[in-house]
């Protein structure tokens, strides 16, 4: 049977590269972002690419829109192999400059939504021997007040990944995080989105690691 991934946070980059990637590889794809627009162009090329896709756009922070989204898709791709997370708010502001409901805010789309995702679809992770895979960053390690909220939010969903590799163990699911170090650039000899897809598909495969830094 055809496996499945599922992409939360689908956009033209790293996103991308790891659609094209499993696609290429014969996995159906399926993608969830709040942009229908941005969804139906990324549908184009995954299909030019004779790859199965299909999407449904939700708002990753609201949780109720999330779950209707994945289950959606889950009808349509059936049980999920694979899920992958890489919502975030990416912005440039101060640490002081956040309310306490931009905080809010960032934190369920950066975090929440990976716990919400993890939590139902662990059932059909468990039972395919499945995986989830975690667009980390460096800002895990080295927190810039410039960029507080995300900062906090890669800390906080590399903690995330840690705790839910160890449930994961206990079920025969596989979690694992990339921390990416650098900028995400098609012409980067480092970070570029086909050179990460690939080191997200050799965790995969590999599924000896419960984190890497690159």
């Amino acid at each position: 049977m055809q496996k499945s991934i599922l992409i939360i946070g689908a956009g033209t980059g790293l996103s991308l590269g790891v659609a094209l990637k499993f696609g290429k590889e014969g996995y159906k794809v399926g993608l969830i972002s709040r942009n229908n627009d941005n969804l139906e162009k990324l549908d184009a090329q995954l299909k030019a690419e004779n790859i199965d896709c299909f999407y449904k756009a939700a708002d990753v922070k609201n949780t109720t829109e999330l779950h209707q989204a994945i289950t959606d898709l889950r009808s349509i791709l059936g049980e999920i192999d694979t899920l992958f997370y890489n919502a975030a708010h990416l912005k440039m502001q101060n640490i002081l400059d956040e309310t306490p409901e931009t905080l809010t805010d960032d934190f369920m789309i950066n975090v929440v939504g990976a716990q919400q995702a993890f939590k139902i679809l662990h059932p059909d992770l468990q039972k395919q021997n499945g995986s989830m895979l975690i667009a980390g960053g460096g800002l895990a390690f080295y927190p810039s007040p410039d960029l507080g909220s995300l900062a906090i939010g890669k800390a906080a969903i590399r903690n995330l990944a840690l705790q839910l590799n160890a449930i994961g163990k206990e079920k025969g699911i596989y979690v694992g995080i990339l921390n990416i170090t650098g900028r995400i650039e098609p012409e980067s000899a480092k970070h570029s989105p086909e050179i990460l897809a690939e080191k997200f598909w050799k965790l995969n495969s590999d599924r000896t690691l419960e984190e890497e830094t690159y």
